[in-house]
């Protein structure tokens, strides 16, 4: 029996209550909007009469109150000084900091997005009295993950929209860097490369007091902090002063920071910003006031982190000239990486009786992580398989080619479709961060009788275009891989009949945006597939990259790696 078939009401009322909010939310692209729906949704479901939404300010490191009902005596736009959370999990009772507890907030929900915090969901007791059942926290943390991917998109929209008003002083930002960029990469002089970075800082936004530490790495492989460039303040730094603003990770403003700063704040500084790469901090600017008294806008922030990265990398690479070659070292093995990645796909697709095959792969970099693979088995039966590998370049090909590894040592065993899924999930687990994964799916066809068992795992369900017209997804199997060990898989059992097509593809497909950012869609695939489905399986390939191309007026691979497999059953 299904799970739908055993489903309380009350599940499927969560169910359908999140599939909602979900609706909506990913229709607005108004921040107040969304927090106001995910307040009023909340507390709406759960019955609570009293709640907040604090938005989180990483510059200032504190919350602001975007939204607030019920009697919580918190004005919209106030703001509180309250610890981070310890990681995305609910704070019940007592965890609940007490300037929200003094509000009569007793649960706090973290709206995390990537491991960025963007606020807090703060909820009062339900009006009945009793406690939150397992069910109801699960659906509040639930929507707070929705309404945090939502709410990401709000604060980027009105990012780009700040960026329009602002288009004037952009251009200019952007002319000086560009000047600066050839002027930086002109010269290996560090005191001119000083004289610059003055220049531009006094000229730009009026500081005349600024510092700059570069992290240096030695020979042996580890590295320090020196300052490379200064006005108005020290030439150099006590190594365990440098190291110590080598550790930062956010920004700093110091008339908001603890006493541990006070030996910055005697350089009468004002501003300090860490400049991060791939997360390591590779440089620290610190800024003191400007001339004019005027305070550092999300514009000024933006063009000191762009102005003190060309600084800073110029600068270190007066020290690292051997890092150029190793780049350009670097970009050779790219090359040969994508070649040796290419012969990791069939290099020719199998022949087998009765049925027509035919696929593409185009990566949207160098090296991409979509994998797909058609193989022999001994009883004369074809494994299909398609792969998405979390991200894109070098990291996410490494994956594939272990995923692509895992599969072809496995095929000879004869192991069935759950185990082999289940063992390629341990290895891929014990060997990638707990943040990547995979969707993985893998069939098994037999022409002999016409049998095909499948089993997915968290990939985009492959379409089954039966000759009488009916459309099947093939979503049965279990957890995308990488994510949790010992995740268990299930097989689902079907016969294919002449005519029938069975089309897998990765997202590369249906998220390929047009020009008025609008996905090409499940839809436009399927009608696509219908209108050339009496054509021959190459054919029909041909046709899809076409439909996807003239959709977005680009090539198919532009913005994702692009993967399409076709099998055609054909007449006996």
């Amino acid at each position: 029996m299904s799970d739908h078939a055993t489903a309380k009401p009350t599940d499927r009322f969560d169910l359908r209550a999140l599939y909602e909010a979900s609706r909506l939310l990913s229709t607005s692209d108004d921040r107040e909007a969304v927090v106001r729906n995910l307040l009023l949704s909340t507390l709406s479901k759960l019955l609570v009469t009293r709640g907040a939404v604090l938005l989180f300010d990483p510059l200032a490191q504190r919350f602001r109150v975007a939204d607030a009902r019920g009697p919580v005596d918190l004005t919209p736009g106030t703001t509180l000084d309250l610890p981070l959370p310890p990681s995305d999990h609910l704070l019940h009772d007592a965890e609940v900091p007490d300037a929200l507890r003094a509000h009569g907030l007793c649960l706090v929900v973290p709206l995390m997005f990537r491991h960025r915090l963007l606020g807090l969901l703060a909820l009062g007791r339900k009006a009945t009295g009793q406690p939150f059942s397992k069910r109801e926290l699960e659906f509040a943390q639930a929507l707070a993950t929705l309404s945090a991917a939502a709410l990401h998109n709000a604060l980027l929209i009105e990012e780009l929209q700040q960026a329009n008003r602002d288009l004037d002083l952009r251009l200019q930002q952007l002319d000086t860097l560009f000047e600066l960029s050839q002027e930086f990469n002109a010269t290996i002089d560090r005191d001119r490369l000083a004289h610059l970075l003055s220049l531009a800082l006094m000229g730009q936004l009026l500081i005349n007091r600024y510092l700059l530490l570069v992290r240096v790495e030695a020979p042996d492989g580890t590295a320090s902090f020196e300052v490379l460039a200064s006005r108005g303040l020290p030439a150099t730094l006590p190594p365990e002063r440098a190291a110590q603003l080598g550790r930062l990770e956010h920004p700093l403003l110091l008339e908001e920071a603890s006493a541990t700063w006070d030996w910055l704040r005697a350089f009468h500084l004002y501003l300090v910003l860490p400049i991060r790469q791939q997360g390591v901090t590779q440089a620290v600017l610190g800024l003191g006031r400007r001339i004019n008294g005027a305070a550092y806008g999300p514009g000024e922030i933006e063009f000191l982190y762009a102005l003190g990265t060309l600084a800073a990398s110029a600068i270190r690479n007066t020290f690292l000239i051997e890092a150029q070659i190793e780049r350009q070292h670097l970009e050779r093995e790219l090359q040969r990486a994508r070649q040796i990645q290419q012969r990791l796909l069939p290099q020719r697709l199998p022949e087998a009786p009765g049925v027509q095959l035919a696929a593409c792969a185009l990566p949207s970099q160098d090296v991409g992580g979509d994998y797909y693979d058609v193989l022999y088995e001994s009883d004369g039966s074809l494994r299909l398989a398609i792969a998405d590998v979390a991200g894109k370049g070098m990291a996410a090909a490494l994956l594939m080619a272990n995923l692509q590894a895992c599969l072809h040592v496995l095929l000879p065993l004869e192991s069935t479709l759950e185990q082999s899924t289940a063992q390629i999930n341990r290895v891929i687990c014990d060997n990638t961060e707990p943040d990547q994964f995979i969707t993985f799916f893998q069939a098994r066809y037999t022409p002999s009788t016409h049998q095909l068992t499948y089993v997915n795992a968290g990939h985009n369900p492959p379409l089954l275009l039966r000759a009488s017209g009916q459309v099947e997804r093939l979503s049965h199997g279990g957890l995308l891989l990488g994510v949790l060990p010992e995740a268990r898989y299930e097989a689902e059992r079907l016969s294919l009949n002449a005519g029938d097509l069975l089309v897998l593809f990765t997202d590369g497909v249906t998220e390929a945006m047009g020009p008025h950012h609008e996905p090409f869609g499940e839809d436009r695939l399927l009608t696509c597939l219908q209108a050339h489905r009496h054509q021959s399986a190459h054919a029909i390939v041909t046709a899809v990259q076409q439909a996807v191309e003239q959709f977005t007026n680009r090539p198919a691979n532009a913005d994702d790696d692009f993967t399409l497999v076709i099998l055609k059953v054909l007449p006996s």
